[in-house]
């Protein structure tokens, strides 16, 4: 065995383990650093992940509104202490954990492969933490009879809840390449992007259009910014895209009186030390209420996985494959961590890997945002933030994120993918409109309004695209594109996954189980006279067991009909088979690229291979401005974590 090979290995204890520890810390400490690009992409992290904490504790607070609940509302006093006292402070925990994990993580790929890696986006689990805001400790606190103790037993209960989930994203994560080699890559690809449309996109951009003042600023300086490269400042120091926005819509909103003196007069009060509280305890105190809520945490444990394996994706398409197997398990971990100390939200790597990474940033923004958020979260200053920045200056940020996540998408995507790419979209639009029909106007005189009652049947559709909706997507698009390349036995074994998930109840229908498998569920119900029994759950099983059938007989049809064309194999189906296939590449200042274990040129500029890849925004291949100093510990030779 040669010495390089044994510089690799794990090193044993004692002396040997110590020099293993002190190289690993020379190597972390090494490969820090803050760009120009780490601080606008620092910006956008923080304030994409403070819209979904700020909007899920909101959700929270409205439970301690005397206005809207009178007597059963929670006092201000335990709605301050589960908040500020324990959901936040764990926020911070697993922020810092997590941000830091994903730090060391870039820093190791980036000393193996000899080119610079941009490290992943790490925060919260935006459909996960509404679904159990809304979905878990509101229903609770409302069959409790509300008031304190009925808030609490569904904060548990969510805790435990969130614990679940996490210890599903890590199972699921032991086989993540096995479903790299089994999904078709838009069939990863098209969920994300959803997200970006519906709750970066459309959900981000309601308060920034309501508020034209502030908000019709904030929104074109994305554009400015971002895409003409117009940065404030004086010679060559120029703001960052990301705070420029921030600046921009905090003037404005002082200016115009979209920020309230008050609010900020109010938040200052909270601004104390908080600490985290260990909350190992409270996770099994109420778990048998768990039982009744499987049919939400099964589908965002799943989903929650996928999520990671999309995230996983995107990156890999923006020129930098991370271990799967690790990240995913990291995730679900991390999720558990944050269920032991208060938070019931759980943590996902994040979207937009690749619009960090087209804005410059590389290894420090990760680890500063989750350093930013302990010390925040600990002292109360979240708070304060929200006082100052206004949610219209802060929708536009995170929209640059759905942009980006569909930009990779559609640029990696065959056209012919377009029309799978389209209705894989739908899902999680369905899923923002029925949040958004949740917070419309009121429908009658006695001010209640009932998402599920519709008024057309229609709705039932939305509802049963809207459950699931990641999953939903994933096996439609996958479908789909077997579909489209004549893949007629990939589109029967997707429907006859998708027939498992719905008999189940996982997807399309409120509960998971088999207690309304031929009957309508009360959400399917407009009044006491009226249920729509055409969308039982028994139905979207036997909907997809007949489409799968349907692509058998195509594929028996299609060995004697001339007229069916050929089934389409290209690299554009195979592109997961070698997930490290690009790890070394990067593209030098002379436009070559090459590889960075020797230097050599694979492609020259000019070459036809090369003028596939001119354009610099959504090139795959890294631009490498220039060589990362590589640790004499890890030499150039890239191990597989899988």
């Amino acid at each position: 065995m040669s010495e390089e090979i044994k510089r690799t290995e794990p090193a044993p204890a004692t002396a040997e383990g110590g020099n293993w520890l002190s190289k690993e810390l020379s190597m972390f400490w090494n490969g820090i650093s803050m760009t120009g690009g780490d601080y606008g992409s620092l910006c956008q992290l923080f304030f994409d992940n403070l819209s979904t904490l700020l909007g899920a504790l909101f959700a929270l607070q409205t439970l301690a509104n005397p206005i809207a609940f009178g007597d059963i509302a929670v006092s201000t006093d335990t709605m301050n202490q589960i908040v500020w006292g324990q959901i936040v402070p764990g926020v911070g925990v697993t922020m810092v954990a997590g941000n830091l994990y994903y730090t060391w993580q870039a820093i190791r790929m980036t000393n193996k492969c000899g080119r610079q890696y941009t490290a992943q986006p790490y925060g919260l689990n935006t459909p996960g933490a509404f679904a159990f805001v809304y979905n878990i400790i509101y229903s609770i606190f409302f069959a409790e009879g509300g008031g304190d103790e009925a808030f609490i037993k569904g904060y548990k209960v969510a805790l435990a809840a969130n614990f679940v989930t996490g210890l599903i994203s890590l199972v699921l994560g032991i086989f993540g390449r096995y479903i790299l080699k089994v999904v078709p890559p838009a069939g990863l690809l098209v969920p994300i992007a959803g997200i970006g449309v519906a709750f970066l996109g459309l959900e981000q951009l309601t308060n920034s259009i309501a508020a034209p003042i502030v908000g019709y600023s904030t929104i074109m300086w994305v554009y400015l910014g971002w895409y003409a490269n117009i940065r404030l400042g004086y010679g060559s120091f120029r703001l960052p895209e990301a705070l420029q926005v921030i600046l921009i819509g905090i003037i404005l909103g002082w200016a115009t009186g979209l920020n309230d003196p008050q609010d900020t007069k109010d938040a200052a009060k909270l601004v104390k030390w908080w600490g985290p509280v260990w909350t190992g305890g409270d996770i099994f105190e109420d778990i048998d209420l768990l039982a009744d809520y499987l049919g939400i945490v099964i589908p965002l444990g799943i989903s929650a996985a996928a999520t990671s394996l999309m995230c996983l994706v995107s990156a890999k398409e923006a020129g930098d494959p991370f271990p799967v197997r690790e990240s995913m398990i990291a995730d679900g971990i991390g999720t558990c961590v944050a269920s032991f100390f208060g938070s019931p939200f759980g943590t996902v790597i994040y979207i937009g890997h690749p619009a960090h990474k087209r804005s410059g940033a590389k290894i420090g923004y990760s680890m500063v945002n989750g350093i930013v958020y302990l010390f925040f979260s600990w002292f109360g200053l979240l708070a304060l933030i929200q006082s100052i920045v206004n949610p219209a200056t802060i929708g536009p940020i995170v929209f640059f994120v759905g942009l980006q996540v569909n930009e990779e998408a559609l640029n990696f995507m065959p056209s012919r993918h377009y029309s799978a790419y389209i209705i894989g979209i739908f899902p999680s639009v369905y899923d923002w409109v029925t949040n958004v029909s949740n917070l419309a106007p009121v429908a009658n005189e006695d001010f209640s309004y009932d998402v599920n009652s519709a008024g057309f049947t229609s709705w039932f559709g939305v509802l049963a695209w809207k459950r699931g909706s990641l999953l939903v997507s994933l096996l439609w698009v996958s479908m789909i594109v077997n579909v489209l390349d004549r893949q007629w036995k990939g589109a029967a074994i997707w429907a006859f996954i998708a027939s498992l998930f719905a008999v189940f109840g996982i997807i399309h229908v409120p509960q998971a189980g088999f207690s309304n498998f031929s009957d309508p569920f009360w959400e399917q119900c407009s009044s006491p006279d009226f249920c729509w029994e055409f969308a039982n759950q028994w139905m979207f099983f036997v909907a997809y067991l007949m489409l799968a059938v349907t692509f058998l007989l195509v594929l028996v049809g299609s060995k004697y009909d001339d007229h069916i064309e050929e089934p389409i194999d290209d690299e554009s189906r195979h592109a997961f088979d070698d997930w490290f296939a690009d790890a070394y590449k990067f593209k030098d200042a002379d436009g070559n690229i090459r590889d960075s274990r020797d230097e050599t040129v694979i492609v020259a500029p000019g070459s036809a291979a090369n003028e596939l890849k001119k354009d610099p925004d959504h090139d795959p291949i890294v631009e490498k401005e220039e060589s990362p100093p590589v640790s004499k510990a890890f030499p150039r030779k890239l191990e597989v974590f899988i």
